[in-house]
């Protein structure tokens, strides 16, 4: 995998053995753009939270798959912070839903392509939509359900080749899931930069209802998550556990640093 269009002196931040790059969103935007434009290699980029860095450490396959991203971003406030706490200088937070938005805006004033695979029924169909309605210059290369398992593999790598080139490929398959898929046709597909979004199609086609700004911005996300989807629980159990062995790595980083 081509590296050379990234900055030579890439900042990450080691996060419980997951690297995120040490980014801000502005920053983030312009690597990725850089990256869809090569036409020789394919990318990929990941949008970690908490429940990424959790699974990473019980499933090799996964930390390798993070490891080796282009671009390994923080998704989720806490991962943000813990990224603060660990070293990192940026305080943002890269959630999937804004960086989609953000680059559908860039890309409406290059020549740019994009597409959106994943979600439910018509959903995807329902992103591409909305974000055309909000910029007029959009080019839009495909958009689809798809489906993640290995045996539609074939069907929809010839719909994403009859499509065409396609710079930006926005996928949302949720997590594990997407990153899998992305993985295994990182090399067979004409797309430029393969970006896993996890649930943003729901929020920006509106099936779902993000959390105010203000639960956004104090780590309180995963309450009204929790509130309107009771199930995530299983998922949230490891937020806790999470927590406390930042703490601890902290402590332990400070404690190094005195002796």
């Amino acid at each position: 995998m081509t590296r050379r269009l990234l900055p030579l002196k890439r900042r990450k931040i080691d996060i419980l053995g997951v690297g995120v790059d040490d980014f801000s969103q502005k920053e983030a935007l312009g690597l990725i753009l850089n990256l869809a434009r090569d036409q020789k290699s394919a990318h990929y980029v990941v949008t970690v939270n908490s429940e990424f860095v959790m699974l990473a450490r019980n499933n090799k396959d996964f930390a390798d798959i993070l490891q080796k991203a282009d671009l390994a971003l923080p998704d989720g406030w806490w991962l943000a912070k813990s990224k603060l706490i660990l070293g990192g200088r940026g305080r943002e937070r890269i959630a999937g839903v804004d960086l989609l938005e953000n680059l559908c805006k860039e890309a409406d004033k290059k020549a740019i392509t994009v597409g959106f695979l994943g979600g439910f029924g018509s959903v995807a169909h329902r992103v591409a939509k909305r974000q055309k309605s909000r910029f007029l210059n959009l080019k839009i290369g495909y958009a689809g359900p798809g489906n993640p398992a290995i045996g539609y593999d074939p069907r929809l790598k010839n719909a994403l080749d009859k499509a065409g080139r396609i710079d930006i490929l926005f996928v949302a398959y949720g997590m594990g899931q997407q990153e899998f898929w992305i993985a295994r046709n990182l090399k067979k597909l004409n797309v430029g930069v393969l970006i896993g979004v996890g649930g943003a199609f729901d929020y920006i086609s509106r099936v779902k209802r993000r959390a105010p700004v203000l639960l956004q911005n104090t780590g309180l996300e995963w309450l009204w998550r929790l509130i309107y989807e009771p199930q995530r629980i299983w998922r949230m159990r490891v937020l806790p556990i999470f927590l406390l062995l930042v703490i601890l790595k902290f402590l332990k980083l400070k404690i190094s640093y005195k002796s």
